[in-house]
């Protein structure tokens, strides 16, 4: 079975305490299948007159502690391989996640890809613990329970197991049928998700246009798409629990008839080679019921382990995704001296061309704003020089080196970036600002902060820089930019790229930030994506792009006196 299959890696290093999951599940079902076999010796036993009960009540009681200690042990065991399977399987996906090209990320749903990372992973475990463990045990107890039925009359233990494959094949039948509703189910659930996250993310927005009436109205129609596909789903599978039941309850009723049978017709029953007794009558119920329980209650959890298999078809999708390519091995020495862009062609999509023909010599030291209108490809130089996306043809050169040959992260080792949008993780204040300089000391922490005037503010917080903050804590948007310019100060990299970086801080700011800024490219490399114009008045070179290519370049005062696209957008944002 495929979905078997991928489950294969998970537990192969649990081997040995699978061996003995199944050593003590056997051990327990033994004991627990020997109860009803001392019983039938003692119905036997009081017919014959003999009323002295003692030691097969003693055997009895022997047999009940010890199936349950061995039970409690089969269980432990069969917990332990589940929970490490699954910690093993959220740990490839979450190193799979990180590991996808940007690409992946950004033709898909966040809320999806949270939704495996955290409910798909959850149902798994589930399903793994409920339902494996059920078919773990339902097996070792149909094999125990058939050797004691044979072992009484093999004639009844050849009917019992003959007519078992029909309450399989009609199990087999109605999974087969509800594995598309739970697909359904599951799809439905990832647009739910996607949905919240969305809303959540944006709710000021959403507030801000007076949009919640629509976005309620689209999530109570998710919602009820959700409902609906969830109730087909359950409805289809509790149709497993009663459809077996009939099935076993037939099949205890034929065994009914045929030992009764036995009873009064002994003698045309004498070809099976035991005299049969009331007591092994009684014994033999007791195991052609027990035998049908682990099917019973395997269709009892088949309703998870559907909805695990589900789960887990979609978690083995991101974890055999393919992984982002990086083939590169060339160093590129200690320190970048010169960067270059060559002849750069790239689309997203193969269709519309983003950059067309980009060539830039980009010397040290200097500082070089990308201008232009929306779209016109100065973001997407930037993750073309992070490597977040490789260009079809052509590429950027770091000390003659091309990017496709180097390291992403030998690259990236060397590059610092303040984008638009601020990113914080949940810790404090100098956590944040360490985040890219492991074992940064206090002192470094607050130089950089004072770099990126962020130090007063961060002052004037209740507990300074071991205040604890998150994306979503008090801080403004300005506040939060300074944090991650600051971090930007403290790794000090060679090559600076700014995506915006003062769009969400003030005049004042942005004002005291220009020195902090000039004072870290100083002898550094720095291209700044910049909508505001007059930010970049003082870079050493500007290039105005459009439609992907470069239609201007030239120092602030040199594009000025020509009057042409940039000087017409300059004015256009004064006026």
């Amino acid at each position: 079975m495929k979905q078997f299959k991928m489950l294969y890696p998970y537990l192969r290093s649990s081997k040995p305490q699978i061996v003995v999951a199944f050593l003590f599940a056997a051990i327990s079902v033994f004991f627990k299948m020997s109860i009803p076999f001392l019983t039938g010796l003692a119905i036997d036993q009081i017919r014959g007159g003999n009323l002295d009960l003692s030691l097969h009540l003693i055997l009895m009681g022997g047999c009940l502690v010890f199936g349950a200690l061995f039970r409690y042990l089969f269980d432990w065991f069969t917990a332990y391989v589940a929970q490490r399977a699954v910690k093993q399987m959220r740990d490839q996906l979450f190193d799979a996640l990180n590991a996808v090209p940007v690409s992946y990320l950004d033709t898909h749903y966040h809320g999806d890809l949270l939704l495996r990372l955290v409910n798909d992973i959850e149902n798994v475990q589930n399903g793994l613990i409920t339902g494996a463990g059920a078919l773990f045990e339902g097996i070792v107890q149909a094999l125990v329970t058939v050797g004691f039925m044979f072992a009484l009359n093999w004639l009844l233990g050849l009917t019992v197991v003959a007519l078992t494959p029909i309450s399989v094949l009609v199990s087999r039948t109605i999974s087969s049928q509800n594995s598309r509703h739970f697909k359904k189910q599951n799809a439905c659930l990832s647009a739910l998700s996607n949905h919240s996250l969305e809303t959540l993310n944006n709710i000021e927005v959403i507030h801000s246009y007076g949009l919640f009436q629509q976005q309620s109205a689209v999530f109570d129609d998710l919602n009820d798409q959700y409902r609906g596909s969830t109730f087909k789903a359950m409805f289809a599978a509790c149709w497993i629990n009663p459809a077996t039941r009939l099935v076993n309850n037939s099949i205890y009723g034929a065994v009914i008839v045929l030992g009764a049978c036995m009873l009064l017709w002994s003698e045309a029953f004498a070809f099976t080679g035991t005299v049969f007794t009331v007591g092994m009558l009684s014994s033999f119920l007791t195991y052609s019921y027990q035998y049908m329980t682990p099917f019973n209650e395997i269709a009892d959890a088949m309703t998870e382990v559907l909805f695990a298999f589900t789960a887990l078809r979609r978690v083995d999708e991101v974890i055999h995704e393919t992984k982002d390519i990086d083939e590169g091995a060339t160093p590129l020495g200690t320190v970048v001296e010169h960067l270059e862009a060559k002849d750069i062609h790239f689309s997203y999509d193969g269709k519309r061309t983003i950059i067309d023909g980009f060539d830039l010599d980009i010397y040290k030291g200097h500082k070089i704003a990308l201008v232009g209108t929306t779209g016109c490809g100065k973001t997407t130089l930037i993750n073309l020089l992070m490597r977040f996306y490789d260009p079809q043809q052509g590429g950027f050169y770091f000390n003659g080196v091309q990017g496709q040959d180097a390291a992403k992260k030998e690259i990236r080792s060397h590059v610092g970036m303040v984008l638009q949008e601020t990113w914080l993780r949940h810790g404090t204040i100098a956590e944040n600002i360490a985040y890219g300089k492991e074992n940064a000391t206090r002192e470094e922490i607050i130089a950089a902060a004072k770099k990126a005037h962020a130090d007063e503010f961060i002052r004037r917080l209740e507990n300074g820089y071991d205040t604890v903050i998150s994306a979503t804590s008090g801080l403004s948007m300005g506040e939060k930019q300074l944090l991650c310019v600051a971090r930007i100060m403290l790794i000090e990299p060679e090559i600076v790229l700014l995506d915006e970086a003062t769009s969400n801080i003030d005049l004042r700011t942005e004002l005291q930030l220009a020195d902090a800024f000039d004072e870290l490219m100083r002898g550094k490399t720095s291209l700044v994506v910049a909508h505001r114009l007059s930010t970049i008045r003082n870079a050493d070179h500007i290039v105005v792009m459009d439609q992907g290519k470069i239609i201007e370049q030239g120092n602030f005062a040199q594009l000025m006196a020509k009057g042409g696209f940039f000087a017409e957008l300059y004015n256009a944002q004064l006026s």
